[in-house]
């Protein structure tokens, strides 16, 4: 545990790119296999589940240190962080005999997840015991699972990558999916030959960069492939003789959910790996993502959920078929591909190919892209037509030209202490508007979009105006007015104010506005209805038959 602290405390306190990538490679090349896989494993965004509740925790600190649980929560307040907030009161063991990383994920973490509450409780003294002053916030970070320190996942495959003398595109994919150190050991991960279950591991995604500038900055517009920016569960589709799976871009299998998906591996090749979304898609067309959320978490669907919530994956990349990686071909020679691999499909799948969205100039894609809320899409995507299937976001390849986003006037009034470097500022807040009677009534919850300056003023602001404490959460006085952007706005029965946004975030403070000034509730959900495709006279079509969209 000592090598990993002295790294967990470096790579927190370093800002430079280059020093953590070599910090990292230094670690990795000096720990044992045992402990360079655990520590790949948390870095690569990993957590043991089910360890133990934070309110227990609290409990048995607090008792620990023989303060009442009242202080604890307070002190707990004030910090911002649960780990670092239990890592300054139990103090640890200076004397104690440095452990192994393994040994405290195996005799620690592990051990917590079948045990009883009286066994957690003595498992956990047991570790504090064991364990060093300068061990216990990664601990608690890992045993609370808030380990973020500002590595990427990118960044952890170059120094792996260094380690193993081999191509970080291969560790990215290695490290993907469902494993762990106890069944997958280091030197498959970085060694030239990988895991005995490669055949099931996503590629690395191709990332998509926002598109900043005017369209005609990128050319002409011929070298260019334009079609919908989709609004689904983005996911790669990989077929092998062993099976198929589903893989989303959180490393999670989600095959089990769509089980009809899955049914279309006999039909396909094996050795076929395609990108592409998960679509909520009835025989009217394209519906709406609020509709797929209505099959998400579900496990072996049943057939009245199948027929009443259908999907479709609409395909539009290929990376392997055949068994033969594609990725490092042009994207125009991958769709050609993907396209032949189409025309030998046979009817009625819920698998369709993303068309592409001719226009000869940029003021004419432009005008389609206005198209995308009727349509049901949020925007559309660019592809530079020699571009390769790159791991993670290379500038320049692949852009996502979305539209503007809804804005709406709203107020303060809620605040909530943030984490980590805004542990002691109030940046977390409760937004609100005008319902038709002129009360305020709560619609989002925001945390970014503020400078620092401007933080540390609307800091002032809440702490001179609090009205009342709901636990971590104080209500604030109206005052501050922010324009909020959102994506989009659904009806929502879960939902007080009978409306739900969108990736909510601030778009600038108004300080030329009141509270009475506000958008009304009203206007939300016109959004909302705004927000769903448009269903006209029939459903409509690509030129070779497949149902679009509304």
């Amino acid at each position: 545990m000592q090598g990993f602290s002295e790294l967990f405390h470096d790579l927190d306190e370093m800002t430079k790119t280059g020093d953590r990538l070599a910090r990292m490679v230094e670690y990795f090349r000096a720990a044992t296999p045992e402990d360079a896989g655990w520590a790949a494993w948390f870095l690569a965004g990993n957590r043991i589940k089910g360890a133990v509740r934070t309110g227990e925790l609290r409990q048995w600190a607090a008792h620990r240190v023989s303060l009442p649980l009242w202080l604890l929560e307070e002190s707990y307040e004030r910090v911002g962080d649960l780990a670092e907030t239990l890592a300054l009161l139990v103090r640890g063991n200076q004397e104690a005999v440095p452990m192994s990383l393994s040994q405290v994920v195996e005799d620690g973490l592990l051990s917590l997840v079948p045990a009883d509450p009286v066994e957690k409780q003595e498992i956990l003294l047991g570790m504090w015991d064991r364990l060093r002053p300068m061990d216990l916030l990664p601990f608690h970070k890992l045993l609370t699972g808030g380990f973020r320190i500002g590595v990427s996942r990118g960044n952890l495959c170059k120094a792996l990558a260094e380690v193993g003398g081999t191509d970080p595109a291969v560790i990215a994919q290695r490290i993907s999916g469902e494993w762990d150190p106890r069944t997958r050991a280091f030197g498959q991960i970085v060694g030239e030959e990988g895991p005995d279950d490669a055949w099931c591991r996503p590629f690395p995604f191709c990332l998509a960069s926002p598109l900043q500038e005017e369209p005609d900055t990128l050319g002409d517009p011929a070298n260019w492939w334009a079609e919908w920016k989709w609004d689904g569960i983005r996911c790669q589709f990989l077929n092998e003789e062993k099976g198929a799976m589903l893989w989303t871009r959180g490393d999670e299998s989600v095959g089990e959910s769509f089980p009809e998906l899955l049914g279309m591996a006999p039909h396909l090749p094996p050795g076929l790996a395609m990108d592409g979304e998960i679509l909520a898609w009835g025989p009217e067309g394209l519906r709406s993502f609020s509709r797929l959320q209505k099959r998400l978490g579900r496990k072996q669907p049943g057939p009245s959920v199948l027929k009443k919530e259908p999907v479709r994956f609409m395909a539009y990349d290929l990376m392997r078929v055949d068994g033969e990686d594609l990725r490092t071909i042009a994207f125009a020679e991958r769709r050609k591909k993907l396209e032949h691999l189409f025309e030998q499909l046979p009817a009625g799948f819920p698998l369709q190919l993303s068309p592409r969205v001719d226009a000869c100039t940029w003021e004419e894609l432009s005008r389609k892209r206005e198209e995308s809320r009727d349509r049901g899409v949020e925007g559309l995507m660019l592809k530079r037509a020699d571009s390769i299937y790159s791991s993670g976001r290379v500038k320049g390849d692949w852009y996502k030209w979305k539209v503007d986003p809804f804005v709406a006037d709203m107020v303060v009034v809620g605040a909530q202490l943030g984490h980590g470097k805004r542990a002691n500022l109030y940046s977390d807040y409760t937004l609100a508007v005008l319902d038709d009677t002129g009360e305020l009534v709560t619609v989002a919850k925001a945390y970014s979009g503020l400078s620092d300056q401007e933080l540390k003023e609307v800091d002032r602001y809440i702490r001179k105006n609090v009205t009342g404490k709901f636990g971590p959460v104080r209500s604030v006085r109206p005052g501050l007015v922010f324009e909020v952007a959102f994506e989009g706005a659904r009806a929502s029965g879960r939902h007080k104010s009978g409306v739900a946004l969108r990736f909510p975030r601030i778009q600038r403070w108004r300080k030329d506005k009141e509270p009475k000034e506000v958008d009304s509730l009203e206007n939300l959900l016109g959004y909302a209805r705004m927000g769903e495709p448009k269903q006209g006279d029939g459903p409509r079509t690509d030129d070779a038959g497949n149902l679009l969209l509304f």
